[in-house]
């Protein structure tokens, strides 16, 4: 396994003690399969493994690393559950081409790798979103009013169908994303909101929740219609700002970390 990069130098500042993050708080160490799988992810980003290309044995990769065969399988399990290989047989495993989903899946992996919580996504989601609103007014046309106004329309004729309307919900702020013309602030947002809003919409349970939210998005859209870019964003600051509310008063933990929630089979907590 190739060594860790270390830092530059030349800082004035005291290392932490071993086991410590930089902020003095424990830090989980990598496991060794974590490590592996990092290592062949880096390979593949750099091309050194390219689409179709077959991974060395696990013997091989066991003597080269020099890890045990079940760490070896347990670090193949990861790149295969995240899309970024496949089995082309029994023994075989190949680098798999990469599709926009398989980007997006790999991305919530590494979300989900780095322990990040509700709290660091909605932090997130408050630096994004608002901007995307801000652009949005900016650049909307008439035929994007005329959409945020349908999907509006359409989320009042669902408001006690909750699947439905978390599913207009998401259009809405995804069409908003689009109407900012930035590509990179809709890339950078698809990962954040696929782990973060199946589990918001877990707990919108009643019409009190889904008229409150259909306000906030009436007030967005008549800013991003009059084009006043300051107000879109802060109406949706305030808007993503009552998310935290809506998850405080479902009981959740906002620093539960996003790899340990668990829904049941229709969607709720």
């Amino acid at each position: 396994m190739g060594a860790l990069p270390t830092a530059p130098g030349g800082s004035s500042k005291t290392p932490p003690p071993p086991g410590a993050s930089a902020d003095g708080r424990p830090a989980r160490a990598a496991r060794a399969y974590e490590q592996l799988a990092a290592v062949l992810r880096e390979r593949i980003a750099s091309g050194a493994l390219r689409e179709g290309d077959r991974l060395p044995s696990e013997t091989l990769l066991a003597q080269q690393s020099g890890v045990s065969r079940s760490t070896v399988r347990e670090a193949l399990r990861t790149l295969e559950e995240a899309g970024v290989i496949e089995r082309a047989s029994p023994r075989v495993m190949v680098v798999r081409r990469q599709t926009d989903d398989q980007v997006y899946r790999e991305l919530k992996h590494a979300l989900r790798r780095r322990r990040v919580t509700f709290h660091h996504l909605h932090d997130a989601l408050l630096t994004i979103e608002p901007e995307l609103a801000r652009l949005a007014a900016e650049r909307a046309d008439d035929a994007d009013i005329r959409a945020l106004r349908d999907n509006l329309q359409a989320q009042h004729r669902a408001l006690e169908d909750f699947a439905e309307w978390s599913r207009l919900d998401e259009d809405f702020h995804l069409t908003i994303a689009e109407m900012s013309a930035n590509p990179a602030l809709v890339i950078a947002r698809t990962p954040i909101t696929q782990l973060l809003l199946p589990t918001v919409h877990g707990f919108m349970s009643s019409s009190w929740q889904t008229t409150h939210a259909v306000r906030y998005h009436e007030r967005i859209l008549a800013e991003i219609e009059a084009h006043d870019t300051e107000l879109a964003a802060a109406v949706m600051r305030r808007h993503i700002n009552d998310f935290r509310v809506a998850w405080e008063k479902a009981g959740l933990d906002f620093d539960m970390h996003v790899a340990d929630i668990r829904t049941q089979p229709d969607g709720t907590l």
